[in-house]
């Protein structure tokens, strides 16, 4: 689920590519975020190292950064 939650993300943000998104949040101080609920994709700027992040849609603790799904951090 993370690589599709991660494909979604990348569209959502305008990005070509997971590299492209990563390489954006290295120096930035929020990342793109989004809820990992099945049939939420919530997207919301969060710290990078956000993994339990609050989901206004789901009212969950279910957001997750790119930088977490994608096992930087």
């Amino acid at each position: 689920m993370s690589a599709t939650k991660l494909d979604k993300l990348v569209a959502s943000e305008g990005y070509g590519s997971l590299n492209d998104l990563l390489l954006a949040c290295v120096f930035d101080s929020v990342c793109p975020a989004i809820c990992m609920n099945d049939g939420c994709d919530y997207t919301e700027e969060m710290e990078p190292d956000q993994d339990r992040g609050f989901c206004p849609e789901c009212h969950t603790g279910s957001m997750k950064s790119a930088m977490v799904l994608a096992g930087l951090i």
